[in-house]
């Protein structure tokens, strides 16, 4: 059985159990209070690792796998205002970079800026052909291909919140329903669209104000420096080892939990 990436789905929940329990072990080194919004499979999966609280937020929506988003917006919901969302392959880890983000009194405090015009336009033309909406007459007309990546996001602002999520669920609730041709393509990634780009375009068009953390996407050098860490695509799940030697030096208890949770799954 295949699952994102085309990755046998046991070798890519043995790749989350690594990259999610550095992230969960680099945040409490730093004191940070880190939850997670799951359903019953993940509670059992993620029963090892050491959240300070786990919540069935995610549990009985039939939503389609290719709105990655979904979940996000899910618990974005469910906190209040100010809380940080943080991917699960994504890592805080010097203090300089939680204090960026624990400080930061912007409407909007959000990983980086990314440019994909030829992607985006593919997207966009897809989402708008199958969906009728009326909020989205101005996105349509929006001539601009930026996104914001979202792999951590703050939001400080109330009616940034609302506009966000209700857009994002008006969007998907289209296409989850209708299920229009080219949905299940690998290549169809309408949260391109629904997430990072609707951000940006919100952002734009109501004028909040945006703290971005890291330089870009693919270039990483004040990632480095603050010690922020999103590991990318594909690559994540080719890199196990390295992953293993990181949570052993970081946490070699957490580590041996882990290692025993990989070997029941195997």
């Amino acid at each position: 059985m295949q699952g994102r990436f085309e990755q046998p789905v046991n070798k890519q929940l043995i790749s989350t159990l690594l990259f999610t329990s550095i992230g969960v072990a680099a945040a409490k080194k730093l004191g940070i209070e880190i939850v997670l919004h799951t359903d019953e499979y993940g509670v059992r999966l993620f029963e090892c690792i050491p959240y300070n609280n786990m919540y069935l937020t995610l549990e009985g929506h039939g939503i389609n796998r290719q709105f990655w988003a979904s979940g996000k917006m899910l618990a974005l919901a469910k906190e209040p205002l100010g809380s940080c969302h943080l991917d699960l392959d994504a890592w805080i880890k010097f203090t300089i970079c939680r204090d960026i983000i624990l400080g930061s009194n912007a409407d909007l405090i959000i990983q980086s800026l990314e440019e994909s015009r030829d992607t985006y336009e593919r997207i966009k033309e897809f989402v708008f052909t199958n969906i009728n909406t009326p909020v989205f007459v101005d996105l349509k007309r929006a001539n601009n291909f930026k996104a914001y990546n979202c792999g951590l996001v703050k939001i400080n602002n109330q009616m940034l919140k609302n506009k966000w999520i209700n857009a994002y669920w008006k969007i998907i609730d289209q296409l989850n329903s209708k299920k229009p041709p080219g949905l299940e393509d690998k290549y169809c990634v309408p949260d391109l669209v629904s997430e990072q780009w609707l951000v940006f375009q919100l952002c734009e068009q109501n004028n909040f104000k945006v703290e971005l953390l890291c330089d870009g996407w693919y270039s990483q050098e004040r990632a480095k420096k603050i010690g922020y860490t999103h590991l990318i695509s594909e690559q994540k799940y080719n890199i196990d080892d390295e992953l293993k030697r990181v949570l052993l030096k970081l946490d070699e208890s957490l580590f041996h939990k882990v290692m025993k949770k990989i070997d029941d799954l195997r």
